[in-house]
């Protein structure tokens, strides 16, 4: 620590704050379940990809015009985007979220993550230590994507399995909420600069109607503060009968200048390993700092090209791609349900994701935060990776993990006979690991 600056110290604190589940992540790709070359590897239901269209992608890749190298593509360019690039994304957002009016090229910024991304426009409108409100559970990577250098807090909106007074459903959530955990928070002297909303939502896989999204509009333009809705699960709706709708398909948004949308390919279109993050903001200031910022967070050219010609091919993308990604989402999300169900695990009944929010609370005796991550370090010695809701989430009880179903079939079958032998062990023994392993714990100095 001595060679490093103090202020990488602090950066390094914050990162070991979330210190179980990076070392979680070394231990799954240290050791990943394989039929063939790793059968005893830990099969991985907790990173949120969806693995099923590689197929479809590669045939798509391969393809002449992905393969065409420009001399621009070598050399330095506009650095938040070539404008053939933003060009492509303002016509596909449009056309996809159904946007009120067409959307402006000027206005996309693009760079190499949705993460990074929120850490831009985070530092564009807050100063260390002002706050973002957030849903909880929510993503817990946006603690470190708002916090970890743009030292932006994350203030949560805790919403409860326990249903209040106006709720419909478990873990909905209102305006009054937001407004409560505002109050409660300017009152202890926190400075609130905006709040952030994942839609569809992670993990819950809810969809805000319009009408809440309006209504939580108008309570942000009435204490002037930023929207930052993350769509990035937009194209990730495999129930045909559900409706999405996006902030920017909504009509007289209360304050244009202080909402912005963030989407990315890492997830509708299965490349998380492209990185690409996507800003739409027709905030002026906002879009000054992102072209400041960005020099550090560029995409290269080649894979800017290899998107453009993806999201411009409207005939792959509704005759192949997008059909074809719902039906083997679907088909691998009723078997994961099938499978908890017939465990006596209640799963909550969302239309989009790629994964499943469940309730294991029947196996975790006595129900407390300790004994969640009991059932976890149980999964994962089991070798099956499912995300703690308390841990990941920032979920305000216990009980709860999220499992992503969006993986290879036999990854799918396996991981959940898994799952299925931890929980016949629980019903049986409790969450107690048996003798020889706390003695070998204890001589290994655990």
């Amino acid at each position: 620590a001595d060679d490093l600056s103090g202020r990488v110290v602090k950066i390094l604190a914050r990162l070991d704050a979330n210190l179980l589940l990076n070392d979680v992540g070394w231990r799954v790709k240290s050791c990943p379940f394989h039929p063939n070359n790793s059968p005893e590897g830990i099969v991985d239901f907790g990173v949120s990809e969806n693995k099923l269209m590689f197929d479809v992608c590669e045939k798509k890749m391969a393809e002449a015009q992905m393969q065409k190298l420009a001399p621009h593509m070598l050399y330095y360019d506009e650095m938040a985007g070539n404008s053939r690039f933003r060009e492509a994304l303002a016509e596909f957002l449009t056309h996809r979220l159904n946007a009120v009016k067409p959307l402006d090229p000027k206005y996309v910024r693009v760079c190499n993550g949705t993460g990074p991304m929120m850490e831009l426009v985070a530092t564009s409108i807050g100063d260390p230590g002002d706050c973002l409100m957030m849903p909880m559970p929510c993503y817990g990577g946006v603690f470190w994507d708002v916090g970890g250098r743009a030292e932006i807090e994350v203030v949560p909106v805790h919403l409860s399995s326990k249903m209040s007074e106006g709720d419909t459903e478990p873990f909905q959530l209102s305006v009054k909420k937001i407004e409560d955990a505002y109050n409660k928070a300017t009152a202890n002297g926190k400075k609130i600069v905006g709040i952030l909303l994942i839609n569809p939502h992670n993990p819950l896989g809810d969809i805000y109607s319009a009408e809440l999204i309006m209504d939580i509009l108008n309570f942000c333009h009435s204490h002037s503060l930023h929207v930052i809705m993350d769509e990035i699960y937009m194209l990730s709706i495999f129930k045909p009968e559900a409706k999405f709708t996006s902030v920017l398909s909504l009509p007289n948004i209360p304050d244009p200048q202080r909402t912005h949308l963030v989407w990315g390919f890492a997830k509708d279109f299965c490349m998380s390993g492209m990185r690409c993050g996507v800003l739409y903001s027709e905030n002026a200031e906002v879009n000054r700092a992102v072209d400041a910022l960005v020099y550090f967070n560029m995409i290269p050219g080649p894979i800017q090209h290899v998107l453009t010609e993806i999201i411009l091919d409207k005939e792959w993308l509704d005759n192949v791609f997008i059909p074809t990604k719902y039906s083997r989402m679907r088909e691998a999300h009723s078997y994961m349900c099938d499978k908890l169900t017939a465990l006596d695990i209640p799963v909550r009944k969302s239309p989009s994701g790629l994964y499943v929010w469940a309730d294991f609370r029947k196996y975790i005796k006595p129900l407390t935060p300790e004994n969640e991550l009991a059932l976890f370090e149980k999964f994962m010695d089991a070798g099956v990776y499912l995300t703690p809701g308390i841990e990941a989430f920032n979920c305000g009880e216990p009980g709860f993990f999220r499992l992503v179903f969006t993986v290879y079939r036999e990854h799918l079958e396996v991981g959940m006979e898994r799952i299925a032998a931890v929980l016949k062990d629980c019903a049986k023994h409790g969450l107690a690991k048996p003798q020889a392993d706390k003695g070998e714990a204890t001589a290994n100095g655990k």
